[in-house]
């Protein structure tokens, strides 16, 4: 067992000196709006913004499989009779596959809402959740300059709210624009 032990970390320790994290920086637009049994019905989506930062660590030799980890601030929200933004960082941790110039990811979100706006002053603030759990699943174009172009989507699984039975999640979709320091 101990032989065993040592193999796997002597093994884990190869790889990992092996392989080049790579960072990056990520700035798009969100078009979001809400979904669920209890959405408002009359909503439209809206703009916002997202940035932040990137992680690439490669799983495989190859760089054919990655995991991806994000720190993003980004506005979600929906539009009504009154505009309601709402702001987060979201944290993703996706499993990307990277073929070529083409690359897919999907994973995991935790997202932690850092402030909201509302155009209507009359309107009562509702009490949101001040961290949920979502996913992303999206695809792009990485060029080896850096440069990535992609498309991705995100909802919530947790509820938006923290008390009563509304069900109510934030619905995202994006355009990212990438930049990964050190490529060739």
């Amino acid at each position: 067992m101990k032989k065993l032990l040592l193999l796997v970390f002597a093994f884990a320790t190869t790889m990992a000196a092996q392989a080049q994290v790579g960072f990056g920086l990520r700035v798009g637009a969100n078009y979001s709006d809400f979904r669920g049994d209890n959405a408002p019905e009359n909503t439209d989506r809206i703009f916002g913004a997202h940035a932040g930062l990137t992680a690439n660590i490669p799983v495989s030799a190859d760089n054919f499989f990655s995991v991806q980890p994000e720190a993003l601030f980004s506005m979600k929200g929906a539009k009504g009779t009154d505009d309601l933004r709402l702001y987060y960082v979201d944290i993703p941790v996706l499993a990307r596959v990277n073929t070529g110039l083409l690359y897919f990811e999907a994973g995991p979100q935790l997202s932690v809402n850092v402030g909201d706006n509302v155009d209507n002053d009359a309107i009562i603030q509702p009490d949101y959740r001040r961290t949920g759990l979502g996913y992303v699943a999206g695809l792009g174009i990485g060029t080896p300059l850096g440069v990535s172009v992609g498309v991705r989507y995100n909802s919530d699984i947790s509820k938006l709210f923290d008390e009563g039975d509304a069900e109510v999640y934030n619905d995202v979709f994006m355009l990212t624009l990438g930049y990964a320091f050190g490529s060739r």
